[in-house]
């Protein structure tokens, strides 16, 4: 038997990323394009579109499932703490959990440290979250 097609391309993934991450002292913008580049490593949820959104100054992405409950709305946060990471690196990940729970979610890009520190990524999750209040999510 031999290696599966997702197999392969799981192996190259790795070893570009490998690549890329390879090199001692790396800057800061290196760094996050690698991390936003590891959405590539996963699947594309099937039913599920995708519309950018300012949630109240703050960029944001929805990810909307077919047959999604409308009342019902999550909050994601990226992964990275506060200093890699997107929206965007979320993406398919946060289309799977919103798929899953029937409801859309609201995938927040919040401000990144070391160019905006503590804490205003904080400021930013707050903002998100009062939007979506006011978007008429409870």
């Amino acid at each position: 038997m031999g290696v599966s097609r997702e197999a392969q391309e799981f192996a190259e993934f790795l070893a570009s990323v490998s690549a890329k991450s390879s090199t001692p002292g790396l800057d800061l913008a290196v760094i996050r394009d690698i991390v936003d580049s590891n959405h590539k490593a996963s699947t594309e949820p099937e039913g599920v579109t995708y519309a950018e959104v300012d949630a109240g100054g703050v960029p944001a992405l929805w990810a909307i499932p077919e047959g999604a409950d409308p009342d019902k709305a999550l909050l994601h946060f990226h992964f990275g703490g506060s200093v890699t990471a997107s929206m965007h690196s979320d993406r398919k990940a946060a289309g799977h959990i919103a798929k899953a729970a029937g409801a859309r979610s609201l995938v927040v890009d919040f401000r990144l440290a070391p160019e905006h520190p503590y804490p205003a990524q904080l400021d930013d999750a707050e903002t998100a979250y009062r939007w979506l209040l006011s978007q008429g999510y409870e």
